[in-house]
């Protein structure tokens, strides 16, 4: 009986959210762009050493203090976020995660905090932070142990995986758990054995294509288009985990997404800066336009006067001219900004 009140009441908060994700979307449409979501990467550090990695870099990088993040988080709060992802790096490297995740959920009243994880110290720290968690997203590229060790560069990952799942499952079932799974050309081969591996865990999968390509003040640079697989891969590959969708398995992407890439990748018009906000481990507002000049830094300025800027508004106009990116998140955001039915119909976005 307990099991099943619990389960209504996920259900109900679940709702609630998404009632409130509708409004927020809504006005965030309205006013032509006001974010809601706040993406923070706590940290560039990493126990893993991918080589795919975009952000592979294992120094601390004047990281924002505690205090630092605290106050970030209020303002955040005051300008209208309520949903922060954490990621890095690996979130769980910083020694006062637990002291952030709480406080963004207790004293700045965020509604939903998920992280990114790769996962291997996830069974040794939940127990800090699982009760404030509502989303664990675990990086997983293939369900062969020697084999996602390898791609990850981190002996006993694949172990602590499984075993986070099963500690997730018994102890945080209100935590909607998730694997991503990357695609490049070491694991493509991979992908109908991964979705057999979420039907039998049930635990449902997002696929995505690694991003190569990332942008400069200098020119655009494809700094890692030598591990991606090939677009007939791809394509292949997508058209058999949509057949798999459509037939019930636990799969996250929308089949929007998924047909985003069969025949080959098609342009979008890019809405994803319109609906969240990325901030670095330094507090910098990211401008993924041109990486190494920030649009501002949270340290010398506030939440809500930086999305004030004249500069941060003509970055959100500039990034509809960019369609580079192949995360679910950018591609799926960018669909439903346009036609916000999709949420509501057979094959669109999933939370989870």
């Amino acid at each position: 009986m307990e099991q099943k009140i619990s389960d209504k009441e996920i259900t109900h908060q679940k709702n609630k959210l998404f009632a409130r994700l509708a409004v927020a979307a809504k006005q965030a449409k309205d006013s032509g762009g006001k974010p809601f979501i706040f993406h923070f990467l706590t940290t560039l550090r990493c126990n893993c050493d991918c080589e795919s990695c975009l952000w592979k870099d294992n120094s601390a990088k004047n990281e924002l203090s505690l205090e630092e993040i605290k106050r970030i988080y209020l303002e955040a709060r005051d300008a209208g976020f309520f949903i922060s992802i954490l990621w890095g790096g690996e979130p769980t490297l910083r020694q006062d995660i637990t002291d952030i995740i709480k406080f963004a959920k207790n004293e700045a009243n965020f509604a939903f905090i998920g992280m990114v994880t790769n996962g291997f110290l996830i069974p040794k720290r939940i127990s800090e932070f699982g009760e404030e968690l509502d989303l664990i997203l675990m990086s997983l590229d293939s369900p062969v142990q020697e084999e996602h060790d390898k791609i990850r560069n981190l002996p006993s990952l694949y172990e602590k995986i499984m075993e986070s799942v099963k500690i997730i499952k018994e102890n945080y079932p209100h935590i909607s758990l998730q694997f991503s799974f990357s695609i490049s050309k070491y694991n493509i081969h991979r992908v109908d054995e991964m979705i057999a591996l979420g039907n039998r865990l049930e635990v449902p999968i997002a696929f995505n294509v690694i991003n190569t390509i990332r942008h400069y003040s200098t020119g655009d640079v494809d700094e890692k288009g030598n591990l991606s697989a090939t677009d007939q891969e791809i394509s292949e590959a997508f058209s058999r985990i949509l057949d798999s969708k459509r037939n019930s398995s636990h799969i996250l992407n929308s089949e929007m997404y998924l047909k985003h890439f069969i025949g080959g990748k098609k342009p979008y018009r890019c809405h994803t800066r319109k609906v969240f906000m990325f901030v670095n481990s330094n507090g910098d507002i990211e401008d993924c336009l041109r990486l190494d000049k920030p649009i501002a830094n949270l340290r010398e300025i506030s939440v809500k006067n930086a999305m004030n800027l004249p500069g941060f508004q003509k970055y959100l106009k500039d990034t509809e001219k960019c369609n580079s990116c192949n995360s679910p998140t950018m591609i799926d955001t960018s669909y439903v900004w346009e036609d916000w039915s999709l949420i509501m119909k057979s094959g669109g976005i999933t939370f989870g």
